[in-house]
């Protein structure tokens, strides 16, 4: 009784088979779409703390703008010049050398932890990389923790930008406390094959990263 049904089934079931084949390709597009906005609202997360963590950095380092009315007010500043006055310039280089250092820091949760930062020959920070994993010797934890901070001490990737407040009105209004402005800009990789669609530079390895920057403003 049931053999004039089996071509029916059989035509169901390629028919099935096509409507899947179909539908996969979709489904992956979807994914990818949703894993890369995931992984891009990650980043802005840990860029946003970047950028908080060099403004910190440089209110507390970064020699301030001098002020004119202070000056003007008092003579002792002149006859007794402070350090930032007698070494502005190596004080503030120390200073932005922190700031990236602590946005870097922030950025390493961000950072692929896949070789191809090592491969183009990143400089190496053993003493970042110890003070992250200890005495542990795990390897395929401490390898991604290497690489990971290969990736944001890689030259590019990470850059800041500090600006104190230098308008003339800030001063004639005798401001003691200036606030300063860090911009941090972030070079995330992309790894989904939406890739090809949104990135903003490719390597010469044939990787391609995401440009990002994020702006804190700290008194």
């Amino acid at each position: 009784m049931s053999l004039p049904f089996r071509p029916f089934r059989r035509r169901r079931r390629g028919s099935v088979a096509i409507e899947a084949a179909m539908a996969i390709p979709a489904m992956l597009i979807v994914f990818g779409a949703i894993s890369q906005v995931m992984i891009t609202a990650q980043a802005r997360v840990h860029l946003e703390q970047a950028a908080y963590a060099a403004a910190r950095s440089a209110l507390v380092y970064k020699c301030p703008d001098l002020n004119l009315i202070d000056l003007l007010r008092s003579s002792v500043s002149i006859l007794r010049p402070t350090e930032c006055m007698r070494n502005k310039a190596a004080l503030d280089r120390e200073a932005q050398r922190r700031a990236e250092d602590a946005a870097r820091w922030a950025l390493i949760a961000a950072a692929p932890t896949t070789g191809s930062a090592a491969g183009r020959g990143c400089p190496q920070v053993p003493a970042a990389v110890e003070l992250m994993t200890g005495r542990d010797q795990i390897m395929g934890r401490n390898r991604a923790v290497e690489n990971a901070i290969c990736y944001v001490f890689e030259p590019g990737n990470v850059t800041v930008t500090l600006d104190w407040d230098r308008s003339l009105l800030a001063q004639l209004n005798g401001k003691t406390e200036v606030p300063i402005t860090a911009t941090v800009t972030f070079n995330f990789p992309l790894s989904t094959p939406f890739r090809r669609f949104i990135y903003d530079g490719r390597r010469g390895d044939g990787t391609y990263f995401k440009t990002a920057t994020a702006t804190v403003t700290l008194l």
